[in-house]
């Protein structure tokens, strides 16, 4: 069954809805250039009212590795997702403590080749933000296709990047290890939409 992470977090919420709907994982944005920034403090309240059972995200663009390792033990995180330009080096550099998903924006070079160096626990696909806002909002087809070749051979592949309710079951037939989304299921930035939250992750799942 995919896996659903549903991202950018900011309130309590939002947070309990997601888990009452059976999203498997939450994600929490500690980068001020995303809208969808919490500080880690209000992050720390969120998570303190959590199912134990439900994975904590922690979303980080180019952080220095210090305070990566200081908000991930305050708040004590299961999953360090990189949404920068993270070398490998960099990733792999947190492996024995955290769960680590990089981030990677697909474009030139093979998707294999892009991944080879990093010894880490899934590899996650998305848009560019620049190409979102010249109006792209999914991975075009040849991409998916690549992805695609990756999820046979074993790969953890986690597929972002304009899911929505409408175009989910079209991903699930790739059988991704999970899919992540954020604006797909909110009424505006940042607030989460309750029946869109619910038949995402049903969709999503295969439930029903």
């Amino acid at each position: 069954m995919v896996k659903v992470k549903i991202c950018g977090i900011t309130n309590k919420e939002d947070a309990l809805l997601c888990v009452k709907e059976g999203a498997d994982a939450l994600g929490f944005i500690f980068t001020k250039k995303s809208p969808r920034y919490i500080t880690h403090l209000e992050a720390k309240k969120i998570i303190a009212e959590l199912d134990p059972f439900t994975v904590k995200v922690g979303v980080f663009l180019d952080e220095v590795k210090e305070r990566v390792f200081e908000i991930a033990e305050e708040l004590s995180l299961d999953v360090l997702q990189f949404h920068g330009k993270e070398s490998a080096a960099y990733c792999n550099f947190f492996k024995h403590k955290y769960k680590v998903i990089k981030v990677f924006f697909p474009q030139g070079s093979p998707l294999r080749e892009a991944i080879a160096s990093y010894k880490i626990d899934a590899f996650l696909f998305d848009v560019k933000p620049e190409n979102k806002l010249k109006g792209q909002s999914t991975l075009p087809g040849d991409l998916l296709r690549e992805i695609a070749a990756l999820i046979k051979e074993g790969n953890r592949i986690i597929i972002s990047g304009g899911l929505t309710v409408k175009n989910i079951s079209r991903i699930r037939k790739l059988h991704p290890y999970a899919v992540d989304i954020a604006s797909g299921v909110e009424k505006f930035v940042g607030k989460k939409d309750e029946q869109l939250v619910k038949m995402f992750i049903e969709k999503a799942k295969g439930i029903g």
